[in-house]
């Protein structure tokens, strides 16, 4: 058996010194002197010296958690790869989730719902992007499909709309395909499924669109005319038209902005 001969402050707030038999033996946070009512005088038995260095490993792993949570939400996962950088031990680990996981400091599914609602609203993601992010973050199949079910598809379509209209005038100068395509890319990127992004471009561009799409195929027509202007006919109507059925226009399109340029030409 030894003897408590003294207990000291540590610099650090919180933190006590124990020493035994007149020799600094470990430290302990304040909530386990408490816990094992310690003071000077008492005496302690291996065991139970064994049993408060492992309470006040438990007692740093959470503070340092706790630390780690105060700044954002965070998965359990997550929470695990921030204890393993301070290489604490598994068993520990596993002591502390559950503590927390015990006074809901720690949820998996309610960080799943917050991140939905987040990527609705702020920098808007879809559902597939969604996915993979909580999957990476640590978030089980279950627990994903339970927080995805705030994302009605209704939703989906109002936003994956938004962010059409935005695309649709970054490529209001290309052809009604390419700015589809492109479109249709831009959503895939950002999760949405390819029925919703289907659905959300097709509202947002009109094929009926002629107006416009006259206006930009010549446009880059005559561009393109006036760069081959010193070859032949015949390679100038092939070089442009390739070059514009490239681009995404229509045949029928081309061949009549073409023509209008070899008739304007002759004058």
């Amino acid at each position: 058996m030894k003897k408590i001969t003294k207990i000291a402050t540590q610099n650090k707030a919180g933190r006590y010194s124990v020493y035994l038999d007149n020799q600094f033996a470990f430290g302990v946070a304040e909530s386990v002197l408490i816990k094992f009512a310690l003071a000077k005088g008492r005496e302690l038995d291996e065991p139970l010296i064994d049993k408060i260095k492992h309470e006040d490993e438990i007692s740093k792993a959470l503070t340092i958690a706790l630390n780690y949570l105060s700044h954002s939400l965070r998965t359990t996962k997550q929470v695990r790869q921030k204890m393993n950088e301070k290489e604490i031990a598994v068993d520990i680990q596993n002591h502390v989730i559950a503590q927390l996981q015990t006074k809901k400091y720690l949820n998996d599914l309610n960080y799943a719902c917050h991140y939905v609602a987040t990527k609705k609203k702020i920098s808007p993601k879809g559902p597939n992007v969604i996915k993979r992010d909580l999957k990476q973050a640590g978030i089980s199949e279950q627990n994903i499909m339970l927080a995805l079910e705030n994302y009605t598809d209704q939703e989906q379509i109002d936003i994956s709309q938004k962010l059409a209209i935005k695309s649709a005038n970054t490529y209001k100068k290309e052809s009604t395909r390419l700015k589809k395509q492109k479109i249709m890319q831009n959503l895939a990127m950002k999760g949405f499924p390819f029925d919703i992004a289907t659905l959300a471009v097709d509202r947002v561009i009109s094929e009926n669109d002629e107006e416009t799409e006259i206006a930009n195929i010549k446009r880059k027509a005559t561009k393109i005319w006036f760069r081959y202007r010193n070859q032949s006919l015949s390679q100038r109507v092939y070089k442009t038209k390739n070059n514009l059925y490239q681009k995404g226009f229509d045949s029928e399109m081309i061949n009549k902005v073409i023509h209008d340029l070899e008739i304007d030409e002759s004058y």
